[in-house]
């Protein structure tokens, strides 16, 4: 079967036939493929070897997981003491679902560890919220210490839940760790009945930065790696195991396109990674030296990004499945929000 499937793949490559009559072997190749393989076997061929690596991340990370679970109080700790600077920096983000945030409406936090995401929206007063994420070991903690009201265990890629499952699906800084994330956004949409909604993604420096680009673009003519010494983070990994999939408004735009979406919007965000080690940042009550030491560190980013000198560092995208109120647009308006109405495909109205 490998030697057939290798012959079979080689014939289906057009531009590796003579010129002469090349269609026509290329349309047997194929038909004979069809005839002589299952559909189980044509695709384990052609993707054994991505499967393979996909495996080895979601194994790394969910091993990562338990062994989060195994220093559980440590990572309850902010959950468990709000007044501290950690914490205040974790939910920062989260306010920008402000705009959508309605009592009656169902939410699914993916990829949400230990419902630190489900929390908070239980305490804006939604009432309907799932947490999920690939192990359930951490939610199951959550739980039990009424942190959260109830879980799932998902792998974002194949979602158990039927369409249209919730009006909200968001994901908070973990989409980047997704091995095939638009297979993880699209069941995002498709478990989603309003929006799917990703906050504080890493930005895709080479979308906002065009000097790069050109200078890429030179430097490519010679060596399509050379740009590496200046794009240190290109190829970038964390520890996990997973690679760090960037995000732009484009990629986003075009997706929402593809798919038929009527209206996007995107929110322009730096943020503080929590996960470094500063003293006084865990300190109950609040340490006010800390906390505005890094408030003042923001701010600066924040005015050098909106002057644009430098991008900003992170995106938060919604992509909706319906057309948002006049109400919502305002909403999000008023907290920054970039809000773009998609024309509709006009070859299908």
């Amino acid at each position: 079967n490998a030697t057939l499937f290798g012959f079979l793949a080689l014939l289906g490559n057009r531009d590796s036939l003579p010129d002469v009559g090349g269609d026509a072997v290329h349309d047997c190749a194929q038909d004979f493929w069809k005839k002589n393989t299952t559909k189980k076997d044509r695709y384990a061929c052609m993707s054994v070897q991505s499967n393979d690596s996909i495996d080895k991340n979601y194994r790394a990370q969910e091993e990562n997981i338990k062994k989060l679970a195994n220093e559980k109080e440590q990572w309850f700790f902010e959950v468990k003491n709000q007044d501290c600077a950690a914490y205040k920096f974790i939910v920062e983000p989260l306010q920008y679902l402000n705009p959508f945030l309605d009592p009656a409406k169902t939410w699914l936090t993916v990829a949400d560890y230990n419902g630190s995401e489900a929390h908070y929206l239980l305490q804006q007063e939604v009432k309907n919220v799932t947490a999920s994420d690939l192990s359930d070991a951490m939610l199951k903690e959550a739980k039990g210490k009424g942190f959260i009201s109830d879980y799932s265990k998902q792998n974002v890629e194949s979602m158990t839940y039927g369409d249209n499952a919730f009006d909200y699906v968001m994901c908070k800084q973990a989409f980047h760790h997704f091995p095939r994330a638009y297979q993880g956004l699209y069941e995002m949409i498709r478990v989603s009945k309003m929006a799917a909604i990703l906050v504080a993604e890493p930005i895709d420096i080479l979308s906002k930065m065009a000097s790069l680009m050109v200078i890429k673009n030179v430097l490519d003519r010679i060596n399509p790696l050379l740009i590496n010494k200046l794009w240190k983070n290109r190829f970038s990994f964390e520890t996990v195991g997973n690679y760090v999939f960037k995000v732009s408004e484009r990629e986003m735009e075009k997706i929402a396109m593809g798919i038929g979406l009527p209206f996007i919007a995107f929110k322009r965000l730096n943020i503080f990674a929590t996960h470094e080690t500063i003293e006084g940042l865990g300190d109950v009550p609040l340490n006010q030296k800390v906390y505005k030491r890094i408030r003042r560190k923001l701010a600066l980013r924040n005015l050098v990004s909106a002057m644009g000198i430098i991008p900003y560092g992170s995106l938060g995208c919604v992509l909706f499945k319906e057309q948002p109120s006049g109400e919502v647009i305002r909403k999000m308006k008023d907290q920054g929000f970039i809000t773009i109405q998609l024309p509709a495909n006009p070859y299908l109205a």
